[in-house]
């Protein structure tokens, strides 16, 4: 029998132990029995990650772990769990870890986007660079920092770096921010989201909304 979250504190853990109590209410099957008996479209392994509480998985791993078990097991109605569980998802993809404390004097806000604006249309297959303006409006300088993808959900994936830098930026100072984008072939809509992290791999502004792109594929 597998075994529950090894993580349970912040966003995603709290997340991962959502899965898993949904899991041990349909009579906590394997994951081979999800796929093999109950149709989820995904991995064994990529299941069993979901529920660990180390990464937010996708939109799409998340709803071929509940669709199986919400409604396949438990009969909930599909597009009422579908909306629920989309917006825990969401709610989980919004709100970084708090394992990370916040630097006093450490804030963000975001301006604007300068380019493909959320909801833009784009032609499957191609390329897109997104940029966006942040300010330093906190007293503590910017040095040394990333943005790192967080959690994506869609179709289909959109191929991105893992991380890109951010420019050292002072208090009070704007600066831009762009990621190369490969759309992916699968129409539909398609969102990534962003969090900023040290040079170190640790989690900045624990308080503060991702940012985050949003495309529709054609």
């Amino acid at each position: 029998m597998a075994k529950g979250p090894e993580v349970t504190v912040g966003a995603t853990g709290s997340f991962a132990l959502q899965l898993w109590q949904l899991k041990k209410a349909a009579g906590d099957p394997s994951y081979d029995r999800m796929r093999a008996e109950f149709g989820a479209l995904a991995s064994k392994s990529a299941l069993s990650d979901a529920a660990r509480g180390h990464r937010l998985p996708s939109w799409d791993i998340t709803w071929e772990f509940v669709r199986p078990l919400a409604v396949g097991v438990l009969g909930q109605d599909p597009r009422a769990a579908r909306r629920a569980w989309r917006l825990k998802w969401e709610t989980a993809a919004s709100q970084p870890d708090l394992a990370v404390a916040a630097i006093p004097g450490d804030r963000s806000t975001f301006v604007s986007d300068l380019d493909v604006p959320d909801g833009t249309r784009v032609r499957a297959g191609g390329r897109i660079v997104k940029t966006w303006a942040l300010r330093n409006s906190g007293t503590v300088p910017w040095v040394g920092r990333y943005l790192r993808r967080a959690a994506s959900f869609g179709p289909a994936e959109c191929v991105t770096p893992a991380e890109v830098p951010i420019p050292a930026t002072r208090p009070g100072e704007e600066v831009r921010v762009s990621v190369d984008v490969r759309v992916p072939e699968t129409p539909g809509y398609h969102q990534v989201y962003w969090k900023m992290v040290d040079a170190g791999g640790r989690l900045m502004l624990p308080g503060q909304r991702a940012v985050f792109f949003l495309l529709e594929v054609v």
